[in-house]
């Protein structure tokens, strides 16, 4: 019987580290299942469909299953950022409504 993992989910506010980009934290103001959109600090917009991360082992310390959030290879495949709220708002509710299909 297989067990589903449990995922630590992403913060509400991802900062530098998070994001990988030094100075750029970015803040969440929407969510549907593995969809999110985050507002950067920079003030543009990311949309993008939730990756994980298996449990691991690195260097002699655990580090759970987790969330994760996008990186550079990422964008324009399962991550798009926008400059216009409301064009990133339609990408995001185009991508909940693809995955009711």
């Amino acid at each position: 019987m297989k067990t589903e993992t449990l995922y630590e989910k992403l913060p509400d506010e991802v900062f530098p580290k998070g994001t990988g980009i030094p100075d750029l934290s970015a803040r969440l103001l929407k969510r549907y299942k593995n969809l999110c959109l985050y507002e950067r600090s920079d003030e543009n917009f990311e949309v993008f469909i939730v990756k994980t991360q298996e449990a691991t082992e690195m260097f002699g310390k655990n580090y759970p299953a987790k969330e994760v959030y996008p990186n550079n290879e990422d964008f324009g495949y399962s991550a798009w950022c926008y400059h216009d709220k409301k064009e990133a708002e339609k990408k995001f509710q185009r991508l909940i409504d693809w995955n009711k299909v």
